[in-house]
C-alpha cells in the first residue's frame, strides 16, 4: 500500500533540465532562514537554471538584513519586500501570490524558511512534470531536532506521511505538503492564483483543492531524494498552535477525510470506554494498534532511509495518547490561533 511507482529519471545532461523557480515566504525567520538558504545553495541542479525568490512578510526582526547579507553576489537569489495585500490573499498566501507573479519559470517549487531541502529535491521531482496533466507534486518532510519532544514530533510526521501516502494510493487524495511541493505554473494560473482563492490558514490545502478542481493530477511522494527536514517546535504552546492551525485547515477536507479524522480523534475515548466494559478486548485492540503503528513507522523509515531511535518508537504511543487529548482540548478552547505572530 505504501509502494510508490518509480519514475524513470528523464533528464540526463544539464542542458536538458528545465528552468525552475523556488519560492520562500519569510516572516520573523532570522533564526532559521540561513540554514534554509545554505541548503538551497547545495542543490544538485544547475544554478543558471534556478531563481530563488524570498518574500519578506513585514518581518519585525533582522530577517531582511540576514537574507540580504547572505544573497549578496548570488544572482539566482532575490528578496522582495511584501507591503500590500493582493486580492483575497493574506499572510503566507499573500506572500506567495506576489512571488508567483514575479516568478519567470514554468515549474515552481515552494518551501518554508525553517526547512532544509534535500540536495536532490529538484532533480527528483522535475521529471513528473513531463506529464502535462501533472499540476502539483509533493515530497515528504520530517522534523529534525534533538531531545524527546523533537523526536516525538519527528516520528509523528513520519507516521502521518505514511498514512497520507497510503490513503493517496487508495484514491483518497488529501493535500499537498506546503513546505515541500512543486506546482505547474500553468495549473496555478488556471486557479486564478492565491489572490482569487478564499483565505485559509492552510494555504497548501486551498491551492491543492483548486488545482485538482481544474482537472490536474496530483502526486505525493515517499522518497529519500525529496525528503526535506523541518525544525521541531520546542515550545509546547507553539506546538499546540501549530496543531490547531492544521485542524482548522482540515475543515476544508472532503467528507471522507473528515470521517477519517473523526475516527482517529475518537479512538482513545472509545478505547477508554471499552476498557471499563471489557478490559481484555480493550487491551487487545490497543496492543494491535501499537504494533501496527510501530510496523508502519519502520516501513516508512526504511523507505526514507531515516530509521528513528527504536526506544522513541516504542514510547511514541504514550506521546500520541497524551498529545491527542491536549491538542483536542486546546482546539475547542476559545483561544485565537497564533501563526507567525498573527492571530486568527
Amino acid at each position: 500500500m505504501l509502494n510508490i511507482p518509480k519514475q524513470k529519471r528523464i533528464f540526463i545532461a544539464n542542458d536538458q533540465y528545465p528552468n525552475i523557480s523556488i519560492l520562500i515566504a519569510a516572516r520573523n525567520e532570522e533564526a532559521n532562514i540561513i540554514d534554509c538558504l545554505k541548503s538551497l545553495e547545495l542543490l544538485d541542479y544547475p544554478k543558471n537554471k534556478i531563481e530563488i525568490l524570498i518574500g519578506n512578510d513585514l518581518s519585525t526582526d533582522e530577517t531582511e538584513k540576514v537574507i540580504t547579507e547572505f544573497i549578496q553576489g548570488k544572482e539566482h537569489f532575490k528578496i522582495l519586500n511584501i507591503p500590500n495585500q493582493m486580492g483575497k490573499a493574506k499572510a503566507k498566501a499573500n506572500v506567495l501570490a506576489h512571488l508567483f507573479e514575479q516568478s519567470t519559470h514554468e515549474i515552481i517549487f515552494v518551501t518554508d524558511a525553517d526547512i532544509q531541502v534535500n540536495a536532490n529535491w529538484i532533480k527528483s521531482i522535475v521529471p513528473y512534470f513531463k506529464n502535462p496533466k501533472t499540476g502539483i507534486v509533493s515530497g515528504t518532510t520530517i522534523v529534525n531536532g534533538k531531545g524527546f519532544f523533537a523526536n516525538m514530533q519527528s516520528i509523528d510526521w513520519l507516521y502521518f506521511s505514511g498514512l497520507l501516502i497510503a490513503f493517496d494510493n487508495l484514491g483518497l487524495k488529501s493535500t499537498a505538503v506546503g513546505n515541500n511541493m512543486a506546482v505547474s505554473k500553468k495549473a496555478y494560473l488556471a486557479t486564478g492564483g492565491y489572490q482569487n482563492l478564499d483565505f485559509s490558514v492552510t494555504e497548501d490545502l486551498a491551492l491543492f483543492k483548486a488545482i485538482k478542481n481544474k482537472g490536474y493530477e496530483s502526486i505525493n511522494l515517499l522518497e529519500n531524494d525529496n525528503l526535506n527536514q523541518s525544525k521541531a517546535q520546542y515550545s509546547l504552546i507553539n506546538f499546540l498552535h501549530q496543531r490547531k492551525r492544521w485542524l482548522i485547515g482540515a475543515q476544508g477536507l472532503n467528507l471522507k477525510w473528515k470521517a477519517i479524522f473523526m475516527l482517529m480523534a475518537m479512538f482513545y475515548p472509545m478505547l477508554i470506554l471499552l476498557f471499563f466494559y471489557n478490559t481484555k478486548n480493550a487491551m487487545t485492540i490497543w496492543i494491535c494498534k501499537v504494533f501496527l503503528q510501530f510496523f508502519i513507522a519502520i516501513i516508512i523509515s526504511l523507505k526514507l532511509k531515516k530509521l528513528p531511535n527504536v526506544f522513541y518508537l516504542i514510547i511514541f504511543e504514550i506521546f500520541t495518547f497524551i498529545s491527542t487529548f491536549i491538542v483536542s482540548i486546546f482546539y475547542v478552547l476559545p483561544i485565537k490561533m497564533i501563526w507567525k505572530n498573527r492571530k486568527y
